[in-house]
């Protein structure tokens, strides 16, 4: 699998034209090589790859010396002194003349920092080649996938008998985490537990608020599964909650259902937004609807394809998508349901 895709991105570069790749997105790393170390933060890496049109290497330091040592098909470069410099040596010995990066993941300072010790190398920025390919599963990607989303379904069997009046959002946000780390490889995501108001924020943070007989909870919660992450949301009620609640999270619910026929391999990928749009507009909550319809999963819990009105692709089969219609009430609380799609 990783000797297919390394050979791609070799013969990509081929195609193209350039000396070499340095790779610094721990997805596209990991999809590459299966390097699964992560980043600490954008200023402190757990490695890089550096491709050519015929080598490969991973270059990292001391603390992840034995992953990195563990890849058969990437030669190990362990510095002490930063990238830079190894950059730099690997340059020289490559005679390597012009070098991609990727811009959306590369600081400013670092590629200030290679600049000033390659200053005979051309750099130039690209983005989105590997998240294309990124975008198609495999069978062996599905499977993976498709068990994140069973054990996301299992913590949600357990959280049904568990979210009661008197526990805390960040109470349940922990039981989430625990169970994940339990069940697979951790959160996709800090899960999002939301009650009464605080459900009309999408993305609200989990507070020490106890959950109250009347309130709707919005659980957006993902777990990951050798690397690969699923999300899913629930709306839960506690007791009788406002009319409105419950008129909303039929819409939503009915919203689901009349997208669902639209994401087939070779739609287009906007009218499913669309339909759920004019459904909404319909009735009468269009402007409660905050966000797009969904979007691709994978190595990330964020990734191409967007499923929203404005693209102008087209489903393709291998791609994994969410379908998650909500609306939202200020002041009052929000719905909504999400669930993976399967592009086959």
């Amino acid at each position: 699998m990783y000797e297919i895709r390394l050979n791609k991105i070799k013969q990509w570069l081929k195609r193209h034209k350039f000396d070499g790749i340095l790779i610094s997105s721990p997805e596209n790393r990991r999809y590459l090589s299966g390097y699964t170390p992560q980043d600490v933060s954008i200023t402190e890496s757990a490695g890089f790859l550096l491709i050519t049109t015929s080598e490969a290497f991973i270059l990292t330091d001391p603390r992840y010396q034995e992953e990195a040592q563990n890849l058969s098909l990437f030669e190990p470069v362990i510095y002490r002194k930063g990238l830079a410099r190894a950059l730099s040596s690997l340059a020289e010995r490559l005679k390597i003349k012009g070098l991609l990066y990727e811009e959306n993941y590369l600081s400013c300072g670092r590629l200030k920092a290679l600049k000033k010790v390659l200053p005979k190398v051309e750099f130039s920025g690209v983005s989105g080649v590997i998240e294309k390919w990124r975008e198609v599963k495999d069978q062996e990607e599905m499977r993976l996938l498709e068990k994140a989303r069973e054990l996301a379904l299992e913590i949600f069997r357990i959280l049904s008998k568990e979210i009661q009046p008197g526990r805390t959002e960040k109470e349940i946000a922990w039981r989430i985490t625990e169970l994940s780390h339990r069940l697979g490889e951790g959160p996709s995501f800090p899960p999002i537990v939301a009650s009464g108001p605080n459900a009309a924020r999408p993305h609200a943070e989990p507070e020490d608020k106890p959950l109250r007989s009347g309130e709707v909870v919005i659980v957006d919660l993902g777990v990951k599964y050798r690397g690969y992450c699923s999300d899913l949301t629930r709306t839960f009620f506690l007791g009788r909650v406002p009319e409105r609640l419950r008129e909303a999270h039929h819409l939503v619910k009915e919203a689901q259902r009349l997208a669902q026929p639209h994401m087939k391999p070779g739609l287009k990928i906007r009218e499913a937004d669309r339909k759920v749009r004019a459904f909404f507009q319909k009735a009468g909550v269009l402007q409660n609807y905050l966000h797009s319809l969904g979007h691709g999963l994978g190595l990330a819990v964020h990734e191409a394809p967007a499923v929203s009105f404005r693209s102008r692709r087209k489903f393709k089969v291998g791609q994994v998508v969410t379908l998650e219609p909500g609306l939202y009430f200020p002041g009052l609380g929000g719905v909504r349901e999400e669930e993976m799609v399967f592009i086959r």
